[in-house]
């Protein structure tokens, strides 16, 4: 066959290249003491937005709710199932919003400045939600989207029948 090596050559290079490529494999860049774990290597793409702890929350000298996941317990900055998303200046709480069939799901603006919620890939637009305001949204089928502020941040949200 034109442009392949003689089967002779090919047999006789297998020996030479497989201790090659194992000694290269067992290679390492840097050493661990006996008795000792390397450190596992992560990269971080995106940084959660920080919980808010406080029950409420002070913009531009007026004081304002903070919701709750349900009524006493904050929300978490990646996943909750309590139909409150809370936009901050520093993004969505929660990143992930899980909601029940026909649930009805609540954006509160609580970042300095009046914003818009746009469903990606969907029909679905607030008006201008000023500080301190909200947006509701239900749906009666299951489904998935993701939504993103005028401000740039992004979320999630799962409506679907779920177990408690």
């Amino acid at each position: 066959m034109p442009g392949r090596s003689p089967r002779w050559v090919r047999r006789a290079c297998l020996p030479a290249v497989l201790p090659l490529a194992l000694v290269l494999a067992s290679c390492s860049s840097s050493p661990t003491k006996q008795g000792t774990r390397p450190t596992a290597s992560t990269t971080t793409t995106s940084v959660l937005t920080p919980a808010i702890l406080s029950k409420t929350v002070v913009l531009n000298g007026h004081t304002y709710a903070m919701p709750s996941e349900d009524g006493v317990h904050a929300i978490d900055p990646s996943v909750a199932t309590g139909g409150q998303i809370v936009l901050t200046n520093k993004g969505f709480l929660p990143y992930r919003l899980f909601v029940q069939l026909k649930q009805v799901v609540t954006f509160t603006n609580l970042s300095s400045h009046p914003v818009r919620i746009t469903f990606l890939h969907m029909a679905v637009k607030s008006g201008l939600i000023p500080v301190g305001g909200t947006f509701t949204y239900s749906s009666p089928t299951l489904i998935n989207f993701a939504y993103v502020s005028s401000s740039g941040y992004h979320g999630i949200v799962a409506i679907g029948a779920f177990a408690p």
